[in-house]
């Protein structure tokens, strides 16, 4: 938003909302010490928050969330600069007191990422206290984005060990449809043996799906893109979520792809060359983790251009209907 060009009584709400932002979250989360969960310290919410982006591979990227959130607001700056404003001063203190509450539990029961979500209310509790309702919606998807900045590692815990076992039990099925067949064990897919040829069991190939190959860490990444792709390139609400629904399915697809790639490369090149060890992966292995945003990517931009299809336009020529 250009401050300069907008309405001076317009001016003082933001100048409030400035001072009063930073005041409170500077208190609350940059000098006030918050949880000792992680990193080994008692940190501040904010530290414990740079930690987390800068040693937690699911949330690294989360780092650039604000970024994009900055460029989100400055690309809508005209449409936000003619937005009312019109302070709601008790909305904006029930919500900002909430907030408050919250951080006061997540501080007391000692758990971190409690904190995060108290960050998100903060700021929403105290844009509608000083700019109102009106400029809330205005901003309503940079504002709901910023969600994606906060680490939520009991995610992880929650989501990893399911997607091993549904990712193996993909695979497995894929495989023994393509015609190699494998068997499973736990999360682990191994060849099965061929004694007319003198091979034993898990001779030829022998993956075992570990949280990089379950999607977790993809799943995370591909949600945040999906929407913002969805944002920019789809107009109606319902075609937006309809895309934003398919990141996880997405993901899977895209880590099938990767547990594709090192079978068929562990057949052909051998183990030491498509996957190596787990303290010292090949590259054939690291690369194969871009296959998967390939994958995952490309069916997000085709997804996007089948809800985006529009019917043919009608056109007459001398009485006759031709479809362009």
């Amino acid at each position: 938003m250009n401050i300069s060009k907008l309405k001076k009584p317009i001016w003082y709400p933001l100048w409030g909302t400035a001072g009063v932002s930073v005041l409170v979250l500077m208190l609350l989360f940059g000098l006030q010490p918050y949880g000792s969960g992680y990193g080994g310290n008692v940190n501040t919410v904010f530290l414990n928050l740079w930690w987390m982006w800068n040693h937690m591979p699911e949330w690294e990227h989360c780092i650039f969330v604000p970024l994009i959130v900055g460029g989100l607001i400055y690309y809508r700056r005209e449409s936000i600069a003619e937005a009312e404003i019109k302070p709601d001063v008790r909305s904006g203190a029930i919500l900002l007191f909430f907030s408050v509450f919250c951080y006061w539990v997540g501080f007391q029961i000692d758990i971190v990422p409690f904190s995060f979500l108290t960050i998100h209310l903060t700021v929403g509790a105290l844009i509608i206290w000083f700019m109102g309702w009106g400029f809330m919606r205005a901003i309503l998807f940079p504002f709901a984005f910023l969600v994606f900045a906060w680490p939520f590692p009991f995610l992880d815990s929650m989501l990893a060990f399911p997607l091993r076992i549904f990712m193996s039990d993909m695979s497995h099925h894929l495989l023994n449809i393509i015609g190699i067949d494998n068997i499973k064990n736990g999360t682990a897919i191994i060849s099965a043996p061929d004694f007319e040829r003198g091979i034993a069991q898990g001779d030829r190939f022998r993956l075992d799906v570990a949280n990089p190959c379950s999607g977790i860490r993809s799943l995370f990444a591909l949600t945040m893109v999906t929407a913002l792709y969805s944002y920019f390139s789809l107009k109606q609400i319902w075609k937006q979520w309809a895309l934003f629904a398919c990141a996880a399915p997405l993901a899977v697809l895209g880590n099938m792809g990767r547990i594709l790639m090192l079978t068929f490369g562990t057949l052909w090149f051998g183990n030491d060359f498509a996957v190596g060890s787990e303290e010292d992966p090949s590259g054939f292995h690291m690369a194969s983790g871009f296959f998967v945003f390939v994958v995952a990517l490309g069916g997000m931009v085709g997804i996007a251009k089948l809800l985006d299809k529009r019917a043919p336009k009608e056109i007459r020529f001398k009485g006759v209907t031709i479809l362009k």
